[in-house]
């Protein structure tokens, strides 16, 4: 396992504070060589004298040498950070956060006190279980341990926490000097008669190191004095060595291999969760969509016109660094960055970290419960890995194959023959892996880590060859699949643009399957799919589905958006994926795992266009929710969404209060709501309906609570039962109101 590859930042801290150790030595070095300290005797007339080390500090030395060691302190502090830091971020993808905005650091306290208040700061929040046992068995204030390791740990740490007291007190890294053999020389008949070492100590100006007696002495015979001591450094306070060998560079070479154990450690922790991991990206992933006439060009008003008059009222602008194209919509000319492709990680191959950047794409932008890692299984006297991934999101398969560049780019036209070779190689991997997982179910594990029987030949697939290389070809002609699987070619680079777009695993697919029967030269698949968003905005609405032709309002809206998902309102467009990611962590039995992520699909094929809308409707009723008197009424808020047969009926809401009642209340609301459209539809008996209900909280551990309900088929409700339902939800906002039992519309 390579430590860098879960934590490169910690270990580029932990290599720059090796680095700052190796130029603390030699500074001191060099200050030894030029003779910092020297000896000098002092003898009385009675003969008794002292051997006295001076110190010769060069102007601004000793600043010099704090500068280092502080640094060299912050670099261990910052690799300790980042190891809390990095952990949260892998894993967030996984979880829901509490207070994701503030920052996560290694909490270090000499006291359990110091230690619990530190923690109050959500300092470690996100951290996996066994990574949190660490932290805490690690800690300075517990003191001895039976096991040796351990104990190194926190004597180590306790080391580094007295070290960044000192410097933040103004403590200067200084020479401390150990007397050992201290040597007095004198010409007889003049004797030594007796030599009494001093205590070990910091050497300022200058500083006793031994006293000595001198037999016979005479004024004026000269005394020869040598030091015979270990010239170290170290601090003013603080420093009291054991021996000779407890030096000022042991004790850091201690701290470094305390600091380096904790990297192994929470390394090996990570690398024994499966799943997928977040991807690390840029500020050029967030402030993507911007008014054309701000962006650094200047455009003339000319320019935006005859764009707006154009065609599809695209334009593209390629630099050295990046692509921008601009977008007219009915609120004028945007300019859309697209950002190159996330960098890899560089402690793996190329091609496998070509790969999991590619399923770690899919699982921070989408779901990571959709994505399938790979997965190998027996072939005659070997084995054979299931593609490089799959995507499977309700009826929808996607079969992902990455195809890596690991050699230098050549000349244009070799490039374009490795390209295409690549892609029709992939192409072949792609109908073959389809030929087996549409044979029988396959057991897979999902990004979450758990085990999903994926029901491979109920599922409809699709292909996509995503290409990872430096430099793609200009004008490479638009690839023959030339496979029985629908298949589309994708850089990297595009592939990322799609799920940070859509920001939905089936909104993905769906658009996949789309374009899988159309030719795009590879590398431009935004200006594709700008073309194909401006074509739906400019669609007519097709008739409604006489199947959900219930009350309700009718929104038509493009399939695919032209400004990035949730760039009119993250945080409400957030919501949808914090929703999901409720559901995907609440505890259910294994058994369930399939029925969750039916669930979970039939959430997230809520169309991008509707998320923001429905989040903020969500998030402003819950902020009243949290106001209402519980003791005279309860507060009912929902929005159901309804598509053609057979996708599932979704239902959200907010309701001001959770206990059994109001469980009760939501359950019924969904039967009926259920009811309702399944006899209409006449789909009853196939039918799906989800219903999500969030309630505020007001402990300050998490904001709302997430309830989730789920019915397929046909529930056999009584004529009683329908009555009561109805008696309850399909009354009157104004009848509800006077009641004073419960308030609110749907």
């Amino acid at each position: 396992m390579v430590v860098g590859e879960y934590f490169p930042d910690a270990v580029g801290h932990f290599r720059a504070a090796v680095r700052l150790k190796a130029a603390l030595a030699d500074e001191w070095q060099a200050l030894l060589d030029a003779g910092l300290v020297e000896a000098r005797a002092d003898v009385d007339d009675d003969g008794a004298g002292r051997l006295v080390a001076v110190a010769h500090w060069p102007e601004g030395a000793r600043e010099i040498l704090t500068g280092l060691y502080s640094d060299l302190v912050d670099e261990l502090w910052a690799c300790l950070d980042s190891l809390i830091a990095e952990s949260v971020q892998m894993f967030s993808v996984r979880q829901r956060l509490r207070d994701p905005e503030r920052p996560r650091f290694f909490p270090m306290s000499d006291s359990q006190e110091g230690f619990a208040e530190l923690l109050e700061e959500s300092c470690v929040d996100g951290l996996l279980r066994t990574q949190y046992r660490v932290v805490v068995d690690a800690q300075p204030f517990w003191g001895s341990h039976e096991n040796p390791n351990v104990r190194s740990v926190r004597s180590a740490l306790a080391r580094l926490l007295e070290w960044r007291t000192a410097l933040d007190d103004d403590a200067k890294v200084g020479a401390w000097v150990t007397p050992v053999e201290p040597q007095v020389s004198v010409d007889g008949p003049t004797e030594v008669q007796s030599v009494e070492l001093a205590a070990p100590g910091e050497v300022v100006d200058e500083r006793e190191v031994a006293r000595f007696r001198l037999v016979g002495y005479e004024s004026g015979v000269e005394v020869i004095g040598g030091a015979g001591s270990f010239v170290d450094l170290g601090f003013a306070e603080g420093f009291e060595p054991a021996d000779v060998e407890d030096t000022f560079e042991h004790r850091t070479n201690l701290v470094l291999d305390a600091v380096a154990r904790l990297v192994a450690m929470f390394a090996n922790l990570a690398g024994e969760v499966p799943g997928a991991r977040r991807l690390p990206t840029s500020p050029e992933h967030s402030a993507t969509w911007t008014d054309a006439s701000v962006v650094e060009r200047f455009w003339s008003s000319a320019e935006l016109r005859e764009l707006a008059e154009s065609d599809f009222g695209v334009g593209v602008v390629i630099d050295s660094e990046h692509t921008t194209l601009l977008v007219t919509t009915e609120q004028g000319v945007f300019g859309r960055i697209i950002p190159a492709a996330t960098p890899l990680n560089r402690f793996s191959s190329r091609g496998t970290a070509a790969e999991r950047a590619a399923q770690n794409a899919a699982a921070t932008w989408g779901l990571p419960d959709f994505v399938m890692v790979p997965m190998v299984e027996a072939k005659g006297r070997g084995v054979r890995e299931i593609s490089d991934g799959l995507i499977v999101v309700g009826d929808q398969g996607l079969v992902v194959q990455v195809k890596s560049r690991d050699s230098e780019p050549q000349e244009p036209a070799k490039e374009v023959r490795w390209v295409t070779k690549k892609i029709a190689e992939a192409g072949r991997q792609v109908d073959g892996t389809v030929r087996r997982v549409a044979s029988k179910a396959t057991a897979m594990v999902n990004g979450r880590g758990r085990t999903i029987e994926i029901a491979g030949p109920e599922l409809n697939w699709t292909g996509v060859v995503i290409i990872d290389h430096p430099e793609i070809p200009e004008d490479l002609p638009a690839p023959d699949m030339g496979t029985r699987t629908p298949t589309v070619a994708l850089t990297r680079r595009d592939w990322e643009f799609l799920f940070h777009q859509l920001r939905s695993s089936r909104a993905v697919i769906d658009y996949l399957v789309r374009v899988a029967a159309t030719g795009a030269h590879l590398g431009h698949e935004p200006e594709r799919y700008y073309e194909l968003a401006a074509a739906d905005a400019r669609a007519e609405p097709g008739p409604v589905d006489p199947t959900i032709s219930l009350r309700g309002t009718r929104v038509s809206a493009p399939l695919l958006p032209a400004a990035p998902a949730g760039s009119d309102d993250d945080e409400a467009h957030g919501m949808v994926r914090i929703m999901c990611e409720d559901i995907a962590n609440s505890e259910i039995d294994a058994a369930e795992e399939s029925h969750r992520l039916q669930v979970l699909a039939a959430v997230d094929q809520l169309p991008v266009t509707q998320r923001t809308e429905l989040g903020r409707l969500l998030l402003n009723n819950l902020d009243i929710a949290r106001n209402v008197d519980d003791d005279r009424e309860v507060r009912w808020q929902f929005r159901i969404y309804q598509f053609p047969s057979p996708a599932p009926q979704l239902g959200f809401g907010v309701c001001s209060r959770l206990d059994e009642a109001t469980r009760a209340g939501f359950r019924a609301w969904l039967l009926l709501r259920h009811h309702e459209r399944g006899t209409h539809g006449g789909d009853l008996d196939t039918l799906t309906s989800v219903g999500v209900l969030l309630t505020p909280r007001h402990d300050g551990y998490r904001d709302w609570d997430t309830t989730m309900y789920g019915i397929t088929c046909d529930p056999e409700l009584t004529e009683d039962e329908l009555q009561q339902y109805r008696e309850l939800w399909n009354r009157s906002p104004e009848a509800d109101a006077v009641d004073g039992r419960a308030s609110g519309v749907e």
